[in-house]
Order: C-alpha cells, then structure tokens, then sequence
C-alpha cells in the first residue's frame, strides 16, 4: 500500500501522527479492495476504523478541523454496517463453542440448527447492506478523501509533542472517570461508555509511544487500557449474547419440537461471565 512520509523538516510530534493516520487508513483502503475481490477482511477494517476515528477524536485540535469535516460521523457509519455482520460471526462462533461444553442430555432440540439459521438470516440482509453502501456515493466520497489525505495529511506539520501528550492524557482521566463512574452504577450502558473511553485513551497512547522517553511507562499504560478494554468488550459481548439467546429462546418455546431450555442455560451462562467481567474490571482500576 502507499506509504505517506512526513515532511523532512515535520516536528517528531507530526511525524508520529502521519505514521499513525497512514497505517489505519492503508489497513481501510486495503480492506476495500479485499472485499471487492470476495475476501472477508471486515474485522480488520473495523479495527482501522475504530483507530482512525479515535485520532480523530482525541488530537482533533491539533489536525486540520476544515479537512476533517464530518469524516468521523461518515467512518461511524461504514462500521456500524461493518459491525451488523460482524456481530453475526462473533455470536455463532460463541454460541457453538458454548454448546460444546453442554452434555447432550441438556442440549434440547434443534439448538445449534436455529443458531445457525437465525444469525444466517440476520448476516445476509447485512451483508447485502455492507456491498449496496460500497456502491453508493456516500461511501465513494468516504473513500476520496482517504486517499487524498494519504496524499496530504490533516496535520499540521509544526505539532507540538507536549500538545499530543496532553491530549493523550486528558484521554487517558476521562477512561479512568468513566470507568470508575461505571462501575459504582453497574449499568451496561456505562460500562460500554467506559470501554469505547478504555479504546480512546490507548490507542492515544500507541499513537504517542514513539515521543515517550520511558518506554516501559508507555508500554505499561498501554497494556493497562487494552486490559480494560478487553475486559468491557467480553462485558458488552455478553449483553448482546443475551439479549440475542432472549430472543431465540422465545421463538423455540413457541415452536413445535423445540424449547427454550437449553438457550436459557446459555442466557444464565452470559449473566455469570458479564458477573465475572465487572469483577475484573474493578481489579483493573488503577
């Protein structure tokens, strides 16, 4: 893929954020070509979304606002239609797995066959959604100004170091503050809010490794927010398990020679490791 360079004489503070913006919007434009040759690179693209809206968002003082424009809610938009497929593929991989621990004699009816059946009906129509957005304007405009920015970056080549690193910080109190109100409220909204913050404050810190003298630091503060992030993201995966195991256990208890027993065992088993999950977010709370 192209490779955009900071110009020679760009402070090391710019220099950081090229390199940072090239790799993420390299991994998207490589990510649309692989689906226009019928790979699957949905999560990896999804992940350089998500990186590239986040500097968006954390050093959007310090990057060409007139440039920028409303590129974050358009990148928002692509992955939400990404994320309707991927949610797909990550809930029947759970949910198989899952059965594979549960002895026959509990698993009863069709279980895996309305699994499978129910999300492929729900990937299809989104996956449909994801090619027509490919084909729209709406997402050929998307793509224009991710090239012309691999051309010219929004950045403004006298950023200063102490400028990214203070941004960083602020990103990395509003993680703690959100995780921290999060967890004394318990609820699931909170603790979403909490883990997209835990996402803002280390990719903002990856993104400012390159200008921290003290490495092990940097590298510390990193593992610590991954961890965090981590630890939310199995906890917001469990919610939306549930509520997709809720749903399907109704439509079983519904139909003839099926029951939702066994998805109830599953809904139980997501209530326990969400339990689980904001227990270890409470240890990981510096």
């Amino acid at each position: 893929m192209h490779a955009t360079l900071a110009p020679p004489s760009a402070s090391p503070a710019t220099t950081a954020l090229v390199d940072y913006l090239d790799q993420q919007i390299n991994r998207i434009l490589a990510g649309d070509i692989a689906q226009h040759l019928g790979e699957d690179p949905i999560h990896d693209t999804r992940v350089a979304i998500r990186r590239l809206r986040s500097t968006l968002r954390v050093f959007g003082k310090v990057l060409d606002t007139t440039e920028i424009g409303d590129m974050d809610g358009e990148l928002r938009w692509f992955a939400s239609l990404l994320g309707e497929v991927r949610d797909c593929q990550v809930q029947r991989r759970r949910f198989i797995e899952a059965l594979d621990e549960v002895p026959n004699r509990l698993i009863m009816g069709p279980v895996k066959s309305r699994i499978r059946k129910d999300l492929q009906a729900a990937e299809r129509p989104a996956r449909k959604r994801v090619k027509r957005a490919m084909g729209s304007k709406r997402y050929e405009g998307m793509m224009a100004v991710l090239r012309r920015w691999c051309e010219q970056p929004p950045v403004d080549g006298a950023a200063a170091t102490g400028a990214l690193r203070e941004r960083a910080d602020r990103a990395q109190r509003k993680a703690d503050r959100r995780l921290a109100a999060a967890l004394e409220s318990g609820e699931d909204a909170m603790l979403h809010r909490a883990r997209k913050a835990a996402k803002r404050a280390r990719y903002a810190a990856e993104l400012c490794r390159p200008l921290d003298d003290k490495a092990k630091s940097a590298k510390r503060t990193i593992k610590h927010y991954k961890r965090i992030q981590r630890v939310l993201g199995d906890h917001q995966d469990c919610a939306v398990a549930a509520e997709t195991l809720r749903r399907m256990g109704a439509a079983a208890g519904k139909t003839t020679a099926e029951n939702g027993f066994t998805f109830g065992m599953l809904y139980a088993r997501e209530q326990q490791i969400a339990g689980q999950c904001r227990e270890k977010a409470s240890q990981v709370r510096r």
